[in-house]
């Protein structure tokens, strides 16, 4: 019986161990199949996201191309299958070119192209050379504030803190220099203190460090503003409604000085030229420092704003600054996007010459 009984308990054993192996195996073989299928997945993803990349840069490329022979609002919009998918707009909001969802070898692509010259630009409110500030990019900020609904009290502030951000210790204007404004004292003495820049924005994000500028105030304000154009002149063929009527505004204004040799012109003149502008361009796609002046003086003909619409708005009315978000998109049921944003600058004194990349950002 005890030989029995042994046997009997051998073979126990070794079922048991039997068991934990065949149980200890499973598990090695499922977890196999499990990292094979994620290597599987991360590997199509990453291929996903290649392809996506350059459907994305692909966009950047073709905006590039474009521009090297002609300007983007000079561009017919085209007919047929691509007149689907390509969509321009130049009216009270603005010039404007976006492709939807257009298909590019295994993916799509989506594609926005604003004119950079439409908007006012943050870093002309102050030179950087002789370090004063320009009361005509004052006025137009102010004015473009108002129009947008903005708090008179919040803008100001801004404003005036904005001025103590850009300039610096340079001949010709103190640091510092508007008491009604946030300076360097003031970020230093923040809970997560930092510098003020004392120089120009790299980016229109930037301002949301400066005193006055709330989450509000940025999502209101920040499809009228810039920071790329070289100078203050804006593009009346492709500005929107609002950035126009600022910059009549301010045109009436002196460069130099706060009071003196002002022109006031009523909101509802300003509208009734902004529309007129608008309507032209229906029309005519280039309106030139020549042609607004035209269209301004049938609206009042005893407006004497002549040099101060030279000063601010572009001559020949072609832009030589745009953004281009392109997006690439792979896959259906989860699909891989990556997203670019490219800041595209063209020598209009150069023709022919290849556009230039003054910012890129991807996502």
């Amino acid at each position: 019986m005890r030989r029995t009984d042994s046997k009997t308990a051998q073979r126990g054993i070794v079922l048991v161990i039997v068991v934990i192996t065949i149980a200890i195996l499973s598990t090695i073989v499922i977890d196999f199949i499990y990292s094979t299928r994620v290597s599987y997945e991360i590997s199509a993803n990453s291929s996903s996201d290649v392809q996506a990349r350059h459907i994305a840069k692909s966009g950047v490329r073709v905006v590039r191309g474009v521009l090297r022979k002609k300007n983007l609002e000079e561009v017919p919009v085209p007919k047929g299958v691509l007149a689907q998918a390509i969509k321009a707009q130049n009216g009270a909001g603005g010039w404007g070119l976006s492709i939807s969802s257009f298909p590019v070898g295994d993916g799509n692509i989506s594609l926005e192209v604003r004119d950079e010259r439409s908007k006012v630009n943050l870093n002309a409110l102050v030179d950087q050379k002789s370090n004063r500030v320009d009361f005509q990019v004052r006025t137009q900020l102010n004015e473009l504030f108002r129009f947008l609904g903005v708090e008179t009290e919040k803008a100001d502030l801004f404003v005036a803190s904005l001025v103590n951000w850009l300039d610096g210790a340079a001949a010709g204007g103190g640091n510092d220099q508007e008491p009604d404004g946030a300076g360097a004292d003031h970020y230093a003495k923040l809970e997560n203190p930092y510098y003020v820049k004392d120089g120009p924005l790299d980016s229109v994000e930037e301002i949301r460090m400066i005193q006055g500028m709330d989450k509000d105030f940025f999502f209101r304000a920040r499809d009228y503003l810039t920071v790329y154009p070289n100078d203050k002149k804006v593009n009346f063929s492709t500005a929107s409604k609002t950035v126009i009527m600022a910059t009549i505004k301010a045109a009436g204004v002196s460069v130099t000085e706060r009071e003196g040799n002002i022109q006031e012109l009523k909101d509802s003149v300003v509208r009734r030229m902004a529309d007129e502008i608008i309507m032209r361009r229906s029309t005519k796609r280039i309106i030139s420092v020549k042609e607004t002046k035209k269209i301004l003086k049938g609206v009042d003909s005893s407006l004497k704003i002549s040099s101060g619409i030279s000063g601010m708005v572009l001559k020949d009315g072609k832009s030589d600054v745009y953004a281009a978000v392109s997006t690439g998109i792979v896959g259906e049921e989860i699909p891989v996007t990556r997203q670019i944003q490219a800041i595209i600058r063209k020598n209009l004194k150069r023709k022919n010459s290849y556009p230039t990349l003054a910012s890129w950002k991807e996502r």
